[in-house]
C-alpha cells in the first residue's frame, strides 16, 4: 500500500534542513545547541508520564512511568544520537508511546557521551545499568532491552557482554536501525549514500571517529557484528530501506540467525532513520503496535515469540528476513 503523505513531508524536511547540518561543517560540541533546540521543538511533555531521576549502577537514569505501568514489565532503552548527542525530551515521548500499550516501566540511562568520554565509556555504563536492574531484584525474564541507532549498537554490545560475564539474558531485544559494524564501509553506506534523507556518510564517520578515536574498530565491544551471538535472546529489528544503516541491521540478522537466535528483521520501504520515534508518522504507530505485541509475547508467552515470516501491516509493506533467503556477503 502507498506510503503516508507524512512520511514524504518528513523525509523532505530532514533532507533539506537537517541532513546538511549533520554532515558536519562544525565541531560536534558546537552542534549540541542545535540538537538541544531540535529536542525542545520535537519533544513534548506527557501529562500522565512521571519521570524520576535515579542512579542505576552509578549511571544517571530517567525512570519513566505511566499510571498503567507495572514494575514486572521493564524496558531498558539505550538511546541513539551517534554516541555524542542525547535528546531526552524526544526519547521520553517515544518511550511513552512504546510502553503505554504493554503497560511497561521504562529506564533511559544517560550514558557518557563522546568526545568527552570516548569508547569504552558508553558500553561500560550500559552494562552497569543492566547489571543494576538485575541486582535490585528485577527478574531477567521481565526485561526487554531496546535501542536505536548508536543505542542499538550499545544494546547488542550489552547483550554480548552480559552473556560473557555470566549474567542472565533478558526476555527479548528490540533494535531500531542499529549501528553494528563501525569498522568498514558496508554496501548500504555506498548504495544509500544519496537516498538516506537524514544522514550523509561523512556525518556517521564523524560520530564514529569521535566515539572510537584510536580504538580497534573491529573488536566486538565496538562493532558487535563481529561478536558472538550464541545464546542471545529473541530479537525484533526494524530499518528503513533507504538508510545508510540498512546493511548493519541485515548483517546482524544473518549473524544472529546463524548462531541459532530467533530474529525477525523488518525492512520498511523508504522510512527515515528510526522512524518509530516520530509521533506524526502513521507508520510509526503501526511499528509500535508490532513492537508492543512482540514485547507482550516475550513477557507472557515466550514460546510463541516468533512473528510471521512475512507480514504486511497497514500502509507499509514489510519484508521480513527469512531463513531461506541467501546469505549475502558482507559489503557485497
Amino acid at each position: 500500500m502507498p506510503r503516508s503523505i507524512q512520511s514524504y513531508l518528513l523525509n523532505g524536511y530532514f533532507r533539506i534542513r537537517v541532513r546538511p547540518r549533520l554532515r558536519f561543517g562544525t565541531d560536534i560540541v558546537q552542534m549540541r545547541p542545535y540538537i538541544a533546540r531540535m529536542d525542545s521543538k520535537m519533544g513534548r511533555s506527557i501529562p500522565d508520564q512521571r519521570i524520576t531521576r535515579i542512579d542505576l549502577g552509578g549511571v544517571p537514569c530517567d525512570k519513566l512511568e505511566l499510571p498503567s505501568s507495572t514494575p514486572d514489565r521493564v524496558v531498558l532503552h539505550f538511546h541513539g544520537g551517534g554516541f555524542v548527542f542525547h535528546t531526552p525530551r524526544i526519547f521520553a515521548g517515544f518511550l511513552e508511546r512504546m510502553t503505554r500499550n504493554p503497560n511497561a516501566t521504562a529506564y533511559l540511562p544517560d550514558y557518557r557521551l563522546a568526545p568527552e568520554h570516548p569508547f569504552p565509556a558508553a558500553p561500560e555504563d550500559c552494562l552497569a545499568a543492566y547489571r543494576a536492574l538485575l541486582e535490585q531484584g528485577t527478574a531477567p525474564e521481565r526485561i526487554v532491552i531496546t535501542g536505536d541507532s548508536a543505542g542499538g549498537c550499545l544494546a547488542l554490545v550489552t547483550l554480548q557482554s552480559a552473556r560473557q560475564a555470566g549474567l542472565p539474558m533478558p526476555a527479548a531485544a528490540v533494535l531500531l536501525s542499529p549501528a553494528s559494524e563501525l569498522a568498514t564501509e558496508s554496501s548500504s553506506m555506498i548504495s544509500n549514500a544519496r537516498r538516506d534523507p537524514m544522514f550523509h556518510p561523512d556525518g556517521l564517520y564523524a560520530f564514529r571517529d569521535a566515539y572510537l578515536k584510536d580504538a580497534d574498530h573491529f573488536q566486538p565491544l565496538a562493532s558487535p557484528y563481529y561478536g558472538d551471538f550464541t545464546g542471545l535472546p529473541p530479537m525484533l529489528m526494524m530499518v528503513g530501506s533507504s538508510e545508510l544503516l540498512l546493511e548493519d541491521t541485515l548483517g546482524v540478522a544473518r549473524r544472529a540467525r546463524a548462531a541459532g537466535v530467533k530474529v525477525q528483521a523488518q525492512v520498511w520501504r523508504n522510512m527515515i532513520h528510526v522512524f518509530p520515534i516520530f509521533a506524526t508518522l502513521p507508520e510509526a504507530g503501526q511499528a509500535l503496535d508490532i513492537i508492543g505485541e512482540f514485547m507482550k509475547t516475550a513477557w507472557n508467552a515466550p514460546e510463541r515469540l516468533t512473528l510471521p515470516a512475512a507480514i504486511s501491516h497497514g500502509h507499509v509493506p514489510v519484508n521480513s528476513f527469512r531463513d531461506n533467503q541467501p546469505a549475502l556477503a558482507r559489503g557485497a
